[in-house]
């Protein structure tokens, strides 16, 4: 039995605690989540060691850390200490002073493990299999290079979001001036990284600045889907926001909805130095990952205690998730899938239906997560379902995926499919919606065809008749008594006779009763 565990990420900036707990999934959960806005690298004295308060505040936030998990039987505390410890020029004394004074041992990472930490955390958590990613601390820049899922570069710049705010911002507002020097010395230093060059590859953005954009870029769009998980935008928006942004005086930025206010004064560098890194990459797309390094710490944890490298599938684990915290029926799922799927193929045979492998994989995906709302309420299960997967980051799909799987799963009729799109304008084409529509009404005959959830259909045959106008759909039920199936699917079969254009007849080549 897994116990709970528990991360403390210390960084320039802020110090977090965080506590994961175990599901039945065989996964870890985040419940708790504090931190305290230390600002490490404020105290770093004229000889680059954390002073004495620096030190003091350090311990102080530890032990209110402790105190939490006493509270909440944590048996387990990964420690991690980033750049401002590991540049200190006293960095031994700090770890020495937070053995004695805490109940923890820190461990400090290097600039390599830093950057392997949140790697580890992208490849397991989001769909994305190439890209450079970027995360800006308080005092230091990682950007590592990713391709087919492997690390295959990193370089820590020894600057973040404090330290380029207290070298280039004298005021309040930074001045145009300080903005040239701020982007010509960003430029200067991406120059001497040889393979920050010639990939045009995404941005996939990590860590508090990444995320403070995202949401102020959500909030202007009165974003309708949960989560930033995986959000998609276009490069070009950093610029844009930064051009909205600066010349706003710290008093107007903490209006801005969506950034936090304990980084009003040190996240329009931050984001300059995002934006500079996605032109110089000429990065297209940004794409936010809100795991990070300290998800990347609980990967390793847990993946070594099943002696896995990584997760294979990230798509496949996460909707693997949702049948155990959903309580999905496995086997019932598999086999509606599998009935699904025969009618997809049947109708691609009979030319009735175009064949789209996207089509397949979505019907294969929404059969096992079909109408999983009743672990809520079964009366409400199709609104439900749609709640659930809208306000659920499912890791190895994009944001429209999710929508997609959302609708189909939990298809009632063209009419609410709609009623649902309305908040979503604009995210798919009609054709896209047309197949949505296809694939929720053949799952919603298929889970008619089981009504009794006894698997009375072993399999059926569409049969196109002469005038193909009508299809006959022989079912072969063996001994069953299928009469329950037959009158549940005559009465849903109009959602597909409508798609298809053609009238649906039931027929039985099995021996049962009707």
């Amino acid at each position: 039995m897994k116990n709970e565990l528990a991360v403390i990420d210390i960084g320039s900036n802020s110090i977090r605690y965080v506590i994961f707990h175990p599901i039945d999934s065989g996964r870890y959960i985040e419940t708790i989540n504090v931190k305290v806005v230390a600002r490490l690298s404020a105290h770093i004295d004229a000889n680059g060691a954390l002073d004495s308060i620096g030190i003091r505040l350090l311990c102080e936030t530890l032990q209110r850390f402790h105190e939490i998990g006493i509270t909440h039987h944590v048996e387990e505390t990964i420690c991690v200490a980033t750049a401002a410890i590991r540049n200190a020029s006293n960095r031994q004394d700090i770890v020495y002073a937070v053995e004695q004074e805490t109940p923890f041992t820190m461990r400090v990472l290097s600039d390599e493990q830093e950057a392997y930490y949140g790697y580890f955390a992208i490849i397991n958590s989001t769909f994305l299999t190439d890209g450079y990613s970027v995360d800006i601390g308080g005092g230091s820049m990682e950007v590592t290079l990713i391709e087919n899922r492997e690390m295959v570069a990193y370089h820590s710049f020894p600057f973040g979001a404090v330290t380029l705010t207290r070298q280039f911002l004298s005021g309040e507002t930074m001045t145009s001036g300080e903005q040239k020097k701020l982007v010509k010395f960003l430029r200067e230093q991406f120059d001497e990284i040889p393979w920050l060059k010639n990939k045009k590859l995404p941005l996939i953005g990590v860590g508090g600045s990444a995320r403070n954009f995202v949401r102020i870029h959500q909030s202007t769009l009165d974003y309708p889907l949960h989560g930033i998980h995986q959000y998609q935008v276009r490069s070009k928006e950093l610029g844009k926001l930064i051009d909205e942004l600066e010349d706003k005086a710290p008093k107007q930025l903490t209006k801005v909805e969506g950034l936090s206010k304990d980084r009003v004064d040190i996240f329009l560098p931050a984001l300059i130095a995002i934006h500079e890194l996605a032109l110089h990459i000429e990065a297209e797309q940004f794409v936010m990952s809100n795991y990070g390094l300290r998800e990347g710490l609980v990967y390793e944890y847990d993946l070594r205690e099943q002696e896995q490298r990584r997760i294979e599938n990230v798509r496949e684990e996460s909707l693997y998730q949702l049948e155990s915290d959903y309580k999905v029926n496995r086997d019932r799922m598999n086999y509606l899938g599998t009935i699904a799927k025969s009618i997809y193929r049947q109708l691609v045979t009979l030319d009735i239906i175009p064949e789209r492998a996207a089509d397949l994989r979505l019907l294969d995906s929404a059969s096992r997560l079909l109408y999983c709302g009743q672990y809520i309420n079964p009366d409400t299960r199709s609104n439900q379902t749609f709640y659930l997967l809208t306000n659920t980051d499912l890791k190895g799909m994009t944001h429209k995926d999710r929508l997609a799987l959302a609708l189909v799963s939990s298809y009632s009729s063209s009419k609410r499919m709609q009623q649902l799109l309305k908040p979503f304008k604009d995210w798919f084409t009609d054709k896209s919606i047309e197949r949505f529509d296809l694939l929720g009404s053949i799952l919603k005959l298929t889970e008619a065809l089981d009504v009794t959830e006894r698997r009375a259909v072993n399999s059926l045959e569409l049969v196109l008749e002469k005038d193909k106008k009508d299809i006959r759909i022989i079912l072969d039920t063996g001994d069953h008594d299928y009469g329950f199936e037959v009158e549940k699917a005559e009465k849903q079969k109009k959602h597909l006779e409508r798609i298809i254009d053609r009238s649906i007849q039931f027929d039985n080549k099995g021996g049962g009763l009707t």
